[in-house]
């Protein structure tokens, strides 16, 4: 898939059902040999990883909707070029082990192929993502 507008619905379609928290929705984008990589260093922060494979994807992201709600979701940027995609976003999102609310902005560089995301890596703070991590 390559044609724009198509790879625009399938972002769209992506982060509807992440903000919605609609774990099947999004599992089904996936490809079943997909990566899914929070970059930065886990010298500095608990969040950096990397995930192979449509079940391991799964498991991340029904952990990741189960604790941060995101709301006041919003797309900055969306770049398209053939099957690559990067996408700006701001949210709100509230930490339900903790309680704690706070906003940030989150960059994601995505990789589509026959309709299905193949290749996602997300940049966030995770300055931020330690600090809320450890608070108790």
């Amino acid at each position: 898939m390559t044609d724009r507008q198509a790879v625009e619905d399938l972002l769209e379609e992506f982060y509807a059902a992440r903000v919605r928290g609609d774990l099947e929705a999004v599992a089904k984008l996936f490809a079943a040999s997909a990566t899914f990589q929070v970059a930065g260093s886990d010298r500095a922060s608990p969040m950096p990883m990397i995930v192979k494979g449509n079940f391991g994807i799964s498991s991340l992201m029904q952990g990741m909707i189960a604790n941060f709600e995101l709301s006041d979701f919003t797309i900055l940027e969306m770049l398209i070029d053939g099957g690559s995609a990067a996408v700006r976003w701001q949210a709100t999102i509230h930490y339900t082990k903790t309680g704690q609310i706070f906003s940030t902005e989150l960059a994601d560089f995505l990789t589509i192929a026959n309709g299905q995301v193949t290749s996602l890596i997300e940049f966030l703070d995770t300055a931020l993502a330690a600090k809320v991590l450890a608070a108790k």
